[in-house]
């Protein structure tokens, strides 16, 4: 072992653990899981549909560029944590080192387990493969059970490819990231180069507000808009969960989370470049010419139309659905990478049911298998939603966002409340001066993005179009309390501290404990 691999893992051992899992990933290779993971892009072509309904096309470009923004802001604050406490088990861990004494395990409980936004990116691969063979066999009924089996398959291909691929899984991630550039490259070129020279105006593309939904005003509704392009940027922890399988975490994972080497260098252009969001989605509205066949999609698949009327081909349509699906099935096999580490890493602090059995390392695959395969069945058991309601199914995957970014702020909040200064110690990603403000900033856009979830989409409100998001995060809301009260809180302590940490004091405690010894050496 490097003398670099050997301090990491004294840093990981000084947080109360062992080192249990390869440091097979590189920085490059990682930065590539976090791309084909956070896949925003494709995130774009998934939600263009609704967002043109409500916010038309310059809703679509501008909250582009809210978006990314405030992500970034969020993403600043993660980093700064993901340096100064480099652990697999990332929110749940930071949570528990920043909160007091007394309210440590619960704030450290209450952000696991929000790994199931890997439901709606199966389900939508699921529902563009049955699109695409609709589209050759148009008497074809898509039915909901249809759509759950291939879910179910699209589920069990990614987990496979986790265990038994896991040593060609860094390279596998970069083939994803020059497959997904590529792809876009090509979609772009071919919807441009069909569509010629018919292309929407610069005037519609860019200032259009005219929306199909006419329950709010533009405002309102441009508003709503945000929440699908946040969908976009969900999933830039991933890098913080994979923090025992990298070297040197405390530096690279914070340069992985904001996606960009040169952290001092960053603007909302170069993320959004480098994310791909802006090229394709105003190339995409550029290419439009029947708006209403986009919003009410035959196939339900509102991006089929949109290649089919840009290139008038069934064949290019097809080949460019079926490239985006396999970019979309590449972030199936990212999530359940990321998942299942974060489900390992709070299991064997004894947090989840069953953590014995989840917190075990495959001997031979050296990874997560357990935790892998409870992530796909409770997934698959999530799907059978869909079979029943289609609008439910919709607000679990909404709620799904709401949670996944209160994983992201809880600890940054705490940190802010109770004093950055006394609960975070040296790092090498230190946003100073600049650390206050964006936790905060981080805790409003949380605040604002709950409210937005939960407001009704349409008016009249009826049980067949209200928004069950409210519902749904009360109803989780309410589990975790009840299930913490009567069962967790006897049993889970918070994250382990050994007695070494406790010798050597709260710096080392930190993670940091590597780079004291070679600076002492």
């Amino acid at each position: 072992m490097s003398s670099q691999g050997e301090a990491d893992d004294r840093e990981l051992e000084a947080q109360g653990y062992v080192p249990a899992i390869p440091r097979r990933f590189s920085l490059w290779s990682l930065l590539s899981l976090g791309f084909t993971l956070t896949a925003t892009w494709n995130a774009v072509g998934i939600t263009i549909g609704t967002s043109l309904a409500e916010s038309s096309s310059s809703g679509v470009v501008w909250t582009l560029v809210i978006a990314a923004l405030m992500n970034l802001t969020v993403a600043l604050g993660m980093a700064e944590l993901a340096s100064a406490y480099p652990n697999s088990g990332a929110q749940y861990y930071w949570s528990y080192k920043v909160a007091s004494p007394e309210w440590a395990p619960f704030a450290s409980y209450v952000i696991c387990g929000w790994w199931l936004g890997l439901a709606s990116v199966c389900n939508f691969v699921a529902a563009m493969v049955l699109a695409i063979y609709q589209l050759y066999v148009p008497e074809y009924t898509i039915h909901p059970w249809h759509q759950w089996l291939c879910y179910v398959a699209i589920l069990c291909a990614a987990a496979l490819l986790n265990m038994l691929g896991m040593s060609l899984l860094p390279a596998l991630n970069q083939c994803l990231l020059y497959f997904s550039l590529s792809t876009l490259a090509v979609t772009i070129t071919a919807i441009l180069a069909g569509s010629y020279p018919n292309y929407q105006s610069n005037t519609w593309v860019f200032t259009d507000a005219e929306n199909m939904n006419k329950s709010y005003s533009k405002g309102i509704l441009f508003i709503l808009c945000l929440l699908n392009s946040t969908y976009g940027f969900m999933g830039s922890d991933a890098g913080a969960h994979m923090a025992e399988e990298i070297p040197s975490p405390s530096i690279n994972v914070p340069k992985i989370i904001v996606s960009l080497i040169f952290i001092p260098h960053i603007t909302v252009v170069l993320r959004l470049i480098a994310e791909a969001a802006l090229p394709f989605a105003i190339s995409c509205i550029y290419v439009v010419t029947d708006v209403e066949r986009i919003v009410n999609p035959p196939s339900g698949i509102s991006l089929l139309e949109i290649y089919h009327q840009a290139t008038g081909s069934k064949l290019v349509t097809s080949l460019l659905l079926g490239a985006f699906a396999t970019c979309l099935f590449g972030c199936a096999v990212a999530n359940i990478t990321g998942s299942s580490r974060q489900i390992w890493a709070a299991s064997r602090d004894n947090c989840h049911p069953m953590s014995a059995w989840l917190a075990v390392i495959h001997p031979k695959h050296q990874m997560p298998a357990n935790a892998a395969c409870a992530t796909v069945v409770l997934t698959a058991i999530y799907g059978l939603i869909f079979v029943g309601s289609t609008t439910a199914f919709a607000s679990m995957v909404s709620a799904n966002i709401v949670f996944m970014m209160a994983s992201y702020v809880i600890p940054q909040g705490i940190a802010a409340y109770r004093g950055r200064s006394s609960v975070l110690p040296a790092r090498n990603f230190d946003l100073g001066k600049f650390g206050l403000p964006i936790n905060v900033i981080s805790c409003i856009w949380f605040g604002f993005l709950a409210v937005v979830a939960c407001a009704p989409t349409v008016r009249p409100v009826s049980l067949s179009n209200m928004n069950w998001v409210s519902a749904v995060i009360l109803f989780i809301a309410a589990y975790i309390v009840l299930a913490w009260h009567f069962w967790q809180r006897q049993i889970f302590k918070g994250p382990k501290r050994c007695q070494r940490v406790e010798e050597q004091g709260p710096v080392q405690a930190s993670g940091h404990l590597a780079e004291k010894e070679r600076k002492a050496d």
